[in-house]
């Protein structure tokens, strides 16, 4: 009765969080684009991209994305292969274990006519599959010990998960070797199941089970006799062998069980074996009722938007998709870290001490931002954060479970402008383009050539813009350029003429135009510039002349 109150107190809390986790996925308003759109529009939109989804030749790309990306984890094998074998022990082990043990009398027992958890080939796959989830477990632990970045940003729900996680096989592992060892539970099944009933009989099938088996009957016994050995044998092939077969094929359980075979005799008749049952179950019980709070909820939402951003670019979906698949990506993020490892400018957390900057941290900031629960201290390091920022792409290039952090930041910089919390940059910007604007109603602001290069010194490399022979390359491979298809329109300078400017002299006309302040500073220009120009270096300094400017009131 107790277990059943448990297990439905479990998935109540489980159902009503996600409840929650529902309904703030389509009510959130993250970024200019989710304002003024409703939860009852935001539903219909998100049903009806469903079913024209299905229909499309997009099906077959999203079921790719579901089973590539999903099951196996490809995109986490591009930037990790410790992390990518430990994502795929615990998600394959925690997976099958959860089918073919947790739910083995809706699953297992209906898809193998001759199932029994205590029968070959089921009996070894239990403790293998608990095997993977603890492997798993051990190289997320590694990795986050090793892993200075890892280290920093492991929060407690992070803890609270591996530990929920590990409680569960632990003490499953235990409770086998137990149960391995246990005289009670042998002479329950014997009573319960076997025909027995003299009690010669019962002796020599204990003497079999105790050699064979590893049950613990008693301390400092002889040797059972090979006849009454025998004897015993014959009737575990007449009585029991249908139901069970040696436990020494559950590995872990079975070792478990020769390490605890001198206390067993102590601990059986303590009914720990009892005590292990009620943290195993409440464990598992309490893991449910999490679900929607920890890393467990992405067994979920990864496939989910796996298949969602295989089916299409975010931009190129309605609003309100766009709406409601942002605040499904915050969610989706289980804290992998892998995005915080590769991170940019994640040198600069040595120097700040602000976690915010890094994208993980960065992303629950966003979180907390969205639910209106950052105030104060908080806002100012998650604007910190924003602003330092390079918007490379690498995070989302490497995110396992496909999170576009990109448009999330965009979106980010558009709900801190509007809490009056805009990143410093933005300003300056305002003021450099408006100086460019004022220079080309009067003219060329023209500057002695000489002068230009002395005026970037704050990078001993950005100077190399002499080199530039205008082949067009650093504009070619530029993404902000391809972005755009009128990008002259949008940007007004190309890379290779921002550095022909330079050249000319002409520095406001540089420093005002969108293009350096549209640069991501991802280092394709200049990873494949043939001169060797350190173009993003000049558009970088270019920045910091117009801010240093802009504090001295001279634009």
């Amino acid at each position: 009765m107790f277990f059943s109150y448990a297990l439905y107190l479990g998935l109540v809390l489980c159902g009503l969080g996600l409840l929650y986790k529902l309904a703030w996925w389509f009510s959130a308003r993250v970024g200019d684009a989710a304002q003024g759109l409703g939860p009852a529009r935001r539903v219909g939109a998100a049903l009806g991209g469903l079913l024209r989804a299905l229909a499309s030749p997009r099906l077959r790309p999203m079921l790719g994305g579901l089973v590539l990306d999903g099951f196996f984890q490809r995109r986490s094998l591009a930037h990790s292969r410790l992390a990518w074998a430990g994502h795929m022990l615990m998600f394959w082990g925690f997976l099958l274990l959860l089918l073919m043990h947790a739910l083995e009398k809706q699953i297992s027992a209906r898809l193998f006519s001759d199932y029994a958890a205590t029968l070959n080939p089921y009996l070894p796959l239990r403790d293998l599959f608990g095997i993977m989830v603890a492997a798993g477990v051990g190289i997320t632990i590694y990795r986050r010990a090793k892993e200075p970045v890892l280290k920093r940003t492991t929060r407690a729900v992070d803890r609270l998960a591996i530990a929920i996680l590990a409680v569960i096989i632990l003490s499953g592992f235990a409770l086998g070797a137990l149960k391995i060892t246990s005289q009670q539970r042998f002479q329950a099944m014997v009573k319960e199941y076997s025909t027995l009933d003299k009690a010669e009989e019962v002796q020599a099938l204990e003497a079999y089970w105790a050699r064979d088996f590893g049950v613990v009957f008693g301390q400092g016994e002889a040797p059972p006799r090979d006849e009454v050995w025998e004897k015993g044998r014959q009737l575990h092939e007449s009585e029991c062998a249908q139901c069970h077969d040696r436990p020494q094929w559950a590995a872990a359980s079975y070792g478990l069980s020769r390490l605890l075979k001198p206390a067993a005799l102590f601990l059986n008749r303590k009914d720990v074996d009892t005590a292990l049952w009620y943290v195993h179950f409440l464990a598992c019980f309490i893991g449910l009722a999490l679900l929607p709070w920890t890393k467990f909820l992405h067994l979920f939402t990864s496939p989910l938007l796996l298949m969602a951003r295989a089916a299409g670019d975010l931009r190129g979906m309605r609003p309100a998709n766009q709406a409601t698949l942002r605040a499904f990506m915050i969610d989706a993020c289980t804290h992998c870290g892998a995005c915080s490892v590769h991170c940019s400018v994640a040198v600069a957390v040595g120097q700040t001490a602000n976690l915010d900057i890094l994208p993980s941290e960065k992303l629950n900031g966003l979180r907390r931002l969205a639910q209106g629960r950052l105030q104060g201290p908080e806002a100012e390091r998650l604007r910190e954060g924003s602003y330092v920022c390079t918007l490379c792409h690498r995070c989302t290039r490497l995110c396992p479970v496909g999170i576009d952090l990109q448009e999330l930041w965009f979106a980010l910089n558009q709900d801190l402008a509007r809490r009056g919390l805009g990143p410093a940059y933005l300003a300056t910007r305002e003021l450099a383009s408006g100086a460019a604007e004022e220079s080309r109603g009067r003219g060329l602001v023209k500057v002695e050539p000489s002068r230009v290069r002395p005026a970037l010194i704050s990078s001993a490399l950005a100077a190399t813009f002499t080199n530039c022979y205008r082949c067009l390359t650093c504009s070619n491979v530029c993404p902000v350029v391809r972005f755009y298809p009128e990008p002259m329109k949008r940007l007004d300078l190309l890379p290779h003429q921002i550095m022909h400017s330079l050249g000319l002299g002409l520095m406001e006309e540089a420093m005002g135009a969108r293009m350096t302040w549209s640069c991501l500073t991802c280092y394709h220009c200049q990873e494949a510039c043939p001169q060797g120009v350190r173009v993003t270096d000049v558009l970088y300094e270019l920045r910091n002349l117009a801010a240093a400017q802009a504090r001295a009131g001279r634009i």
